[in-house]
């Protein structure tokens, strides 16, 4: 357990935990540290849990020996920059500096979210911690759920930003730091993207350099593996992870690991798969998916470890593959997980061109929409000028007040009204990043930094990693460099009728298979959700269905009573969705009170298993 606290109060409940529990605690006056080692240069003195992937350029910045332990990078850095030390910083990390001088202390969260971090004033200081868990397990009394977070998951399936399910436990957000000083405890923004304008070259030049900036993410999240592999689909993104393992040389074989599914053809992918790992070069394990897998048994094992449900029911195709990755000896596993946004085309570039008077060459741009087809219908045209070009420019009260109307005419929200419409007013009122740039730009950005944190990926790989004993790393959702490089390419260059990730497929050139660069279709594992359903899905509505039921508080009866007759007969991919966050709510809230309620119900699964 990584866990920081602040202030008298905080430092005492740790130094109990860490008594009982083990491990390492470090205490420099209100300020104690569990789980990581420090370092101190001059003034400061500094924890570091996570990565960081430019520590080769920080050892020769600072001229250090490259035995240097990521600790003592981070101590030369604060003791040189100061507090603005962790905007030099790369990787996926939480930093605690002291500056001993002034009796400051700042917790940092790195610039894109790839490490979780969530923490809990208590006692007139706070506790932080990767994982709720971890801090329900140091406050003396637990915390109930928080209302708007609740709602959030059960309509959405994310969180608001800064909340957690639990009230009073909140998410410290990407690229900010909390301050804290005798005179209270603050939090702020370090970093933000900022726009520099689109690159220039020729299309060739541009789509070489994204792919040679993609290969270099792969290569930093990498580093240090001993043995390293990839999660391979048949798509582009996993792909391009492939060839760029394969790029690496080094003692170390890359391997390849997928999942087929031949009892589900229209979404098996194995000729593709197996395609990239001939074209590139890795040995390639194949695991077929058993259509006798439980859907629930691993999301209750979650319940039950993390005192959270998790953020995906795809849980249960993803355990198999960890365990050969396991048996193989492997420590790091990538994939291409955010390449479908990272390399996407920039749809509100038609907004720029509207708002700068040029109506036609807006409605021109609404022909090369990627996957409308070369010749779009006229009907999908017009919705897309809507949808990217006209509603970018309408002011924002006016779209607050169309989606109240279209709240109050909509039967099916499963919210009750009042949470319903406080949801609405608080995403609403949400104060944006402040970025400067053009509209297609801005989207951009904050599509691939925020909707990534609502959706909780960091704090859901960390839990897998710890779980599954495999460091899983994504070089196309927290590589900073890659990030600013994918956010300057020329956005016209992204449209494309028929391609989607143009660029990128366009660099890939020679580089992995003709048949997976060229593919435009794309398989989606929505089927699964049913299927699993399908055998699952009776217990999982059962919970709901009781008077009883927690989760009642926060829906409305009508609407649940048809979900939940819905398990009984084949589901469609959203009503499995909310099916599944309906139940797993119910489960988790029933948790909450009853702390061995998901080892019962996995005692009743596997009862009921061995029975049939």
């Amino acid at each position: 357990m990584f866990a920081v606290g602040w202030g008298e109060r905080a430092v005492e409940l740790l130094q109990l935990a860490t008594r009982r529990g083990g491990g390492l605690f470090e205490r420099a006056g209100t300020l104690a540290v569990v789980g990581e080692d420090s370092a101190t240069e001059g003034s400061w003195r500094c924890w570091i849990s996570g990565r960081l992937t430019n520590a080769e350029m920080l050892r020769e910045r600072f001229g250090l020996s490259p035995a240097t332990r990521s600790a003592a990078l981070t101590a030369s850095a604060y003791a040189q920059l100061g507090p603005s030390a962790c905007e030099l910083l790369r990787g996926t990390f939480i930093v605690v500096a002291l500056d001993r001088d002034r009796e400051v202390a700042t917790v940092v969260r790195d610039h894109l979210g790839g490490r979780p971090l969530v923490h809990a004033r208590f006692g007139g200081g706070a506790l932080f911690a990767e994982h709720e868990r971890d801090i329900v397990r140091l406050l003396p009394r637990a915390p109930g759920p928080d209302r708007l977070a609740l709602a959030g998951w059960i309509e959405h399936g994310t969180i608001p930003p800064g909340r957690t399910l639990f009230e009073g436990i909140e998410r410290v957000p990407p690229a900010h730091r909390v301050i804290l000083h005798a005179d209270g405890i603050a939090t702020e923004r370090y970093w933000r993207p900022r726009y520099e304008g689109a690159c220039s070259g020729s299309r060739e030049a541009v789509a070489e350099h994204l792919r040679t900036a993609a290969f270099a993410a792969v290569r930093r999240a990498a580093q240090d593996a001993r043995q390293p592999a990839v999660s391979l689909s048949g798509g582009l993104d996993s792909a391009c992870v492939a060839a760029g393992l394969a790029a690496l040389g080094g003692s170390a074989r890359p391997l390849a690991f997928a999942g087929v599914f031949p009892t589900h053809p229209e979404i098996d992918e194995r000729e593709l798969i197996e395609a990239t790992a001939r074209y590139t070069g890795l040995p390639i394990e194949l695991t077929p998916f058993d259509d006798r897998s439980s859907i629930l048994v691993p999301a209750l094992e979650h319940i039950d470890r993390w005192a959270l449900p998790p953020v995906t029911p795809n849980l249960f195709v993803w355990k198999p593959l960890a365990a050969s990755a396991r048996r193989l000896g492997v420590d790091v596993m990538l994939d291409g997980e955010g390449g479908d946004e990272l390399f996407g085309f920039a749809p509100y570039l038609i907004a720029d061109v509207l708002h700068s008077g040029r109506p036609f060459a807006a409605w021109h741009l609404t022909r090369r929409i990627p996957g409308l087809g070369a010749s779009p219908d006229l009907r999908l045209r017009l919705q897309a000028m809507r949808v990217f070009g006209v509603s970018p420019l309408v002011p924002g009260a006016v779209k607050h007040r169309r989606r109240r109307r279209k709240l109050a005419g909509s039967p099916g929200w499963l919210l009750l009204a009042n949470d319903a419409a406080a949801l609405l007013e608080l995403e609403d009122g949400r104060p944006s990043a402040v970025l400067d740039g053009p509209f297609w730009w801005r989207s951009l950005a904050e599509e691939r930094i925020d909707v990534i944190e609502a959706l909780g990926v960091s704090a859901n790989s960390r839990r897998m990693t710890i779980d599954d004993r495999v460091d899983r790393r994504h070089p196309f959702l927290f590589d900073l460099n890659l990030l600013q490089t994918a956010l300057a390419s020329p956005p016209r260059m992204l449209f494309d009728p028929v391609r989607d990730r143009a660029l990128l497929r366009e660099g890939l050139t020679g580089h992995i298979p003709e048949e997976v660069r060229t593919r435009h279709a794309k398989s989606f594992f929505t089927k699964l959700l049913p299927a699993g359903l399908a055998i699952d899905g009776a217990m999982l509505a059962d919970g709901p269905t009781r008077r009883d039921a927690p989760v009642r508080a926060f829906v409305r009866a009508e609407p649940l009573e048809q979900l939940t007759r819905s398990a009984s007969g084949p589901l469609d991919a959203h009503t499995a969705m909310r099916l599944w966050h309906v139940g797993l709510t119910d489960l988790w809230l029933r948790s909450l009170e009853h702390p061995e309620h998901p080892r019962e119900l996995l005692h009743k699964r596997q009862c009921a298993a061995c029975s049939s």
